[in-house]
């Protein structure tokens, strides 16, 4: 079999678990890297087993035999190293947040859907087996209907550039809280009316931890602590009316308990053969570009921007505005 090109945009942390997993992904293969430093660029393919590296991302974008490039910059270059995938017919799948708002996104899915070349927003969690398993369970009335979502996502990283500069789109929500707005409205199954939350800010004016309370129009709840200040347990409770779901690791489900009168009535483990969890977002690329679409099922083009909306609503309520393009003065 013929192994899938792929081309990475960026070599920083999230290029490396995408080139270990690539590596270990049948029929799938790291194929080219691209960094601003050549040298950076040619330590990464020496470690990953990259076949070719370049010193500037435009030699990556124009390589004839890359098939698919993945986006792995911070957020405030993701709409325009998009557009310029796009415009040399390239598919790209952009690591999350889509970009730093909605207006850019809509740009970039306007331009795929003219030119219609694949793009999809890398936001792995939604292809999972776990979470698809655990949507069958809740389809099929495990815990009856949904009523409470409780869930935690939190790391220490209140010194990690990325998160700190305003100027790269930082801050917890991008970078975090973009998670629990996809699986809490996926959970639920249906997008939230309205929003609340508070939010604490780092010395850089950029959001460092902040609670969302959601509102569902039938009637359904949920809660999320999102933050870079501390290591959370990063677990998910969904209440029902019959039961109740616990979720350990809300980023890539470990175990999913389904109880009622406090017993377990279905136990789900993260399947042996998984590599890393990302493997999943390629395999479904590569499958919608085989067939010549230009998004992922799983996340397609109208639900990135619902997303950005709401994130761009957030940031609006705590007054946070980044030196980028399309923020509004």
């Amino acid at each position: 079999m013929i192994n899938f090109k792929v081309g990475i945009l960026g070599a920083g942390i999230i290029a490396d678990k995408i080139a270990d997993t690539l590596n270990a992904l049948d029929a799938f293969e790291p194929y080219a890297i691209g960094s601003r430093d050549l040298a950076k660029a040619k330590a990464f393919a020496e470690k990953h087993n990259v076949a070719k590296y370049y010193g500037s991302y435009d030699e990556l974008i124009a390589d004839p035999d890359v098939e698919l490039i993945y986006i792995a910059t911070p957020h405030a270059f993701h709409a325009e190293q998009a557009k310029q995938c796009i415009m040399a017919g390239k598919p790209v799948l952009v690591e999350k947040a889509f970009s730093h708002n909605a207006a850019t996104a809509k740009e970039v899915f306007a331009l795929s859907e003219e030119k219609n070349v694949f793009c999809a927003e890398a936001m792995w969690t939604r292809c999972l087996p776990m979470y698809q398993l655990a949507m069958e369970a809740i389809d099929k009335g495990a815990i009856g209907r949904v009523a409470h979502v409780a869930c935690s996502l939190g790391f220490k990283l209140d010194n990690v550039p990325r998160i700190l500069k305003p100027e790269l789109a930082g801050g917890a929500l991008l970078d975090l809280g973009v998670y629990p707005l996809n699986f809490v409205t996926m959970l639920v199954g249906s997008a939230p009316n309205t929003i609340s939350s508070t939010c604490m800010k780092l010395e850089t004016g950029v959001d460092g931890q902040e609670t969302l309370q959601f509102k569902f129009p039938d009637g359904q709840s949920a809660t999320a602590l999102v933050t870079t200040l501390f290591q959370a347990d990063n677990t998910a409770t969904v209440y029902g009316t019959n039961g109740y779901m616990v979720i350990e690791d809300t980023l890539n489900p470990k175990r999913i308990r389904v109880y009622r009168n406090e017993k377990v009535i279905i136990d789900i483990t993260t399947p042996e053969s998984q590599i890393s969890g990302y493997e999943y977002e390629f395999i479904s690329a590569r499958n919608a570009i085989i067939l010549g679409k230009n998004e992922l099922p799983e996340m397609p083009h109208s639900e990135s921007i619902r997303i950005m909306n709401l994130m761009d609503g957030l940031r609006n309520a705590w007054q946070i505005k980044f030196p980028l393009a399309g923020e509004a003065e």
